[in-house]
């Protein structure tokens, strides 16, 4: 059972489809744990005999009492392709550290550490190859987003989206490990980075307005 939701996720992994997995770490301390599966035009070309909507609702017809029995929500989404989003909430990042399928089956370690206001998730080892577990599919690669409302101090994420606060991991034989660090008594702001730019810029103008006006006054003494 513990293993059923990641191996519902890998499943589309392996048959040409489409997974974003997602980490939302809510400004409550709870943590969201989200994935949105599709599938690719050759996947679904594979299925030529029936809806787009219709494969994906054979998916969940298979699982649904697995994924009801371990508390999770999903729902099919119309779309122009539509799409499976499946969801469950946890009552702090601690909790999903410790429960998440994700975190105990694919890692060979998760630190999960508070120091005061300072909260941080390390992973270590993406324990990808297991050939001698019959019940868990192998991924080559597993692209994991972790959106923050705090500032982060420190993260070893591919990409970041300086808007939205999120974090872009992939993780594969070269990248295995997760590393994301943040200040709880610090909000993440947007507009802080421009903040920043702006003020830097006036400083720069300062300088350089009292650079001129020395230079001027240096240069009026020496004319007298």
């Amino acid at each position: 059972m513990k293993k059923i939701f990641m191996l519902f996720i890998l499943m589309f992994l392996l048959t040409g489809c489409s997974v974003k997995y997602n980490i939302i770490i809510n400004e409550d301390l709870t943590l969201t744990e989200n994935a949105k599966l599709t599938g690719t035009s050759d996947f679904f070309a594979n299925y030529y005999k029936t809806t787009k909507k219709n494969v994906l609702k054979s998916f969940i017809d298979i699982y649904k009492d697995i994924l009801d029995e371990n508390n999770y929500q999903y729902e099919l989404k119309e779309d122009e392709v539509p799409y499976i989003e499946v969801n469950k909430k946890y009552d702090n990042v601690k909790n999903y550290v410790e429960k998440s399928i994700l975190f105990n089956d694919y890692f060979e370690k998760v630190n999960y550490s508070e120091n005061g206001n300072i909260k941080k998730i390390e992973t270590v080892g993406f324990n990808n190859n297991e050939p001698d577990n019959p019940d868990r599919f192998d991924v080559k690669e597993l692209e994991i987003t972790i959106k923050c409302p705090y500032v982060v101090k420190n993260h070893n994420a591919k990409m970041v989206d300086r808007i939205t606060n999120t974090y872009y991991y992939e993780l594969n034989d070269d990248n295995n490990k997760i590393l994301i660090e943040y200040d709880v008594s610090r909000k993440y702001n947007s507009n802080s980075d421009l903040i920043n730019i702006i003020v830097i810029c006036i400083l720069i103008i300062i300088v350089l307005w009292m650079i001129v006006i020395y230079v001027n006054k240096k240069n009026n003494k020496k004319e007298k």
